[in-house]
């Protein structure tokens, strides 16, 4: 399997053409065998072959020692390894000269910068890539990731949460062993965690997916304080974590139950009002930057908003029915307000 080199191609037929012979667009150029073996040897002179050059990578990693002299080593050929991967079939080949072990192996190198390297070499393996998500999930990976994402180091944190992001889209059976393995809650206590607005804002962008492939944690996450959190991404001055944020509730107000037991958070919907009298407030050129932002924030209170209209524009209807059954439906409206989080549907 090889790449040409187009440009080098390229820069090496100016250099050879002969530009004093004339040309003749109407005649077709005859191919003479000495035409063809210096066509063959330019393609063989400007190509790589790159399910060779993984081989030669895998191997030297493999024979790179765990120590502080080959760190440095390691990272370039990890740099090289991702490059490569880039493409879906370069990926797939990888599975198949054994290089999962490889890369697992050093997601838990003793040096945070190898292990970080090595996830962000995963994420870009499993990105939008079904056939290799599903054999770094049966190789292993998961657990590798979730470990990795409560490491020392920052960088590897984060690392590890693209990673599980990129295994995870659009993957049911990954998002199912993730879940499984606490992924939920991992997520929240990372999305708490304000002191690293990079690691929160990832936390926020795959609990989004999260909620969107599994509605039913929708519950759970309100239950264990998923609204408090958001009050104060919301009320974030970092923009990054903000629009996480609010691409986060947009997603969520998609459910009656998130709208009903949002409009008894009085503090979420000052937060959103704030965001957008900030947002509005905003110069022209600044607001550019923040557009998508203001669209967020004004979507969810209009959900939020209508919500409200028609509740009491039921409400009226019911007043001036003077059904019978007013007090009860009145009882039952009193006890959701007192349990929201009920209203959210079966665990």
């Amino acid at each position: 399997m090889s790449a040409p080199d187009w440009k080098g191609l390229f820069e090496w037929s100016i250099k050879n053409q002969d530009t004093n012979k004339p040309s003749d667009a109407h005649q077709p150029r005859q191919v003479s065998e000495e035409d063809r073996k210096w066509f063959q040897e330019a393609m063989e002179a400007h190509t790589e072959d790159i399910y060779k050059r993984l081989r030669g990578i895998k191997g030297a990693l493999e024979s790179k020692a765990d120590v502080p002299e080959d760190v440095d080593e390691k990272l370039r050929l990890l740099d090289d390894l991702t490059e490569i991967v880039e493409s879906i079939d370069y990926a797939r080949d990888l599975t198949h000269i054994g290089g999962l072990p490889t890369l697992l192996s050093l997601l838990e190198s003793n040096y945070a910068p190898v292990r970080a390297s090595a996830a962000e070499v995963v994420a870009t393996c499993v990105q939008n890539n079904p056939p290799v998500q599903q054999f770094f999930l049966d190789g292993g990976a998961l657990p590798k990731l979730l470990k990795l994402a409560g490491d020392a180091d920052p960088t590897c944190r984060r690392k590890a949460l693209l990673a599980l992001s990129c295994l995870t889209r659009h993957s049911d059976p990954a998002m199912s062993a993730f879940r499984d393995q606490d992924g939920l809650q991992l997520l929240l206590r990372t999305a708490t965690d304000a002191s690293d607005p990079r690691q929160q804002r990832k936390a926020f962008q795959l609990l989004r997916e999260l909620v969107r492939q599994c509605p039913q944690d929708i519950r759970e996450a309100v239950k264990q304080g998923l609204f408090r959190t958001l009050v104060g991404a919301v009320r974030s001055d970092l923009a990054d974590v903000r629009e996480a944020a609010l691409a986060l509730l947009a997603v969520l107000v998609q459910h009656p139950g998130v709208v009903t037991a949002a409009k008894q958070d009085p503090e979420l919907k000052q937060a959103l009002e704030g965001a957008q009298q900030r947002l509005q407030a905003l110069d022209v050129e600044d607001l550019d930057a923040e557009r998508e932002q203001l669209a967020l924030a004004e979507h969810i209170l209009e959900k939020l908003t209508s919500s409200e209209k028609q509740s009491q524009e039921a409400t009226g209807a019911a007043a001036e029915s003077g059904a019978a059954a007013a007090p009860e439906m009145q009882q039952t409206a009193l006890a959701a307000e007192q349990k929201p989080v009920a209203l959210l549907g079966p665990p």
